[in-house]
């Protein structure tokens, strides 16, 4: 459905995980994917950047993995306030808080549904600590698929609270894409009866990085699970592994462009049909290339 108007944030900022294996976890983030930390929380916690912004990772030890929460970047000149306010009007409980963590004086604090907790941000602190030119080394954090027991709520408040444009589904509304910029998909909601992160997901710098970050990635004794080969909705080259606490993790290029006013994304010689409208895609129609693709979908 095309939105005359801009959402209220503009890109994915960080993910914040909790972590059973959190040493290990830590080193993989910060070594084999090639992140700098920034910063250590009064409890221990992990932050990581991966090259520009404070952090891009946060990291905390706890007994169960999980999802602790998302931070978004709003849009310039947002009133906290009243975002507050309008999140009240939805039936949302929302705060501001200042100083809650490094690098980000103030945000929005808001659970969106039981168990996925949104921080909206204006401004983080940029200390560019400089691109890694070990590990994978990703030019930037992209999206994250996110699923959800409360699948359709949570479809509810991205795409009619915060103003996402919808590009695609996979299995009639199993999985969800959506868009607050340009790339086809900045989160992915799977309306499944789970609650915790799917994947989280890093651009490379180029296609030809995909083989750098294959043999990066085998160097540190982590296994290339899938890919790296072409999606279907997106369009992405893309190769999944695990972290330690089992996250899938995607390592990406070439994702399709999308363009709201005209409800399409830009055409590329891949593509199925043109214009590349949001469309439905089947289960078994995953990988472009007919690649097996070896993970469910629902599962990771």
């Amino acid at each position: 459905m095309f939105r005359p108007f801009a959402p209220k944030v503009f890109q994915l900022g960080y993910v914040a995980l909790e972590c059973p294996d959190f040493e290990r976890t830590r080193q993989h983030y910060a070594e084999t994917i090639g992140m700098h930390q920034t910063d250590t929380g009064h409890d221990g916690e992990a932050y990581l950047s991966i090259g520009y912004e404070h952090h891009n990772i946060v990291l905390r030890k706890a007994e169960k993995k999980a999802l602790t929460h998302l931070g978004f970047q709003l849009q310039p000149g947002t009133d906290l306030k009243g975002l507050v306010k309008e999140f009240a009007g939805h039936g949302l409980a929302a705060q501001v808080k200042s100083d809650s963590q490094p690098g980000v004086r103030e945000l929005v604090e808001v659970e969106a549904v039981p168990g996925v907790v949104f921080q909206l941000y204006p401004e983080i602190v940029a200390p560019a600590p400089g691109f890694k030119r070990t590990g994978v080394a990703p030019l930037r954090l992209g999206h994250v698929a996110v699923i959800s027991s409360h699948g359709d709520k949570l479809i509810h408040f991205f795409r009619d609270i915060l103003g996402f444009w919808f590009t695609d589904t996979i299995g009639s509304g199993l999985a969800n894409f959506f868009t607050c910029n340009r790339d086809h998909h900045v989160v992915n909601v799977l309306n499944v009866p789970q609650d915790r992160v799917h994947h989280i997901a890093f651009q490379l710098k180029g296609n030809a990085s995909h083989a750098m970050a294959c043999d990066a990635l085998r160097e540190a004794g982590v296994g290339v699970k899938w890919g790296p080969a072409r999606h279907t909705a997106g369009h992405n080259l893309a190769g999944y592994h695990y972290d330690p606490d089992r996250v899938l993790i995607e390592l990406y290029t070439d994702m399709d462009q999308f363009v709201p006013q005209l409800n399409m994304c830009e055409a590329r010689p891949w593509h199925e049909h043109f214009p590349m409208v949001p469309r439905d895609w089947g289960l078994h129609e995953l990988c472009a290339w007919e690649t097996e693709f070896v993970f469910n979908l629902a599962q990771g």
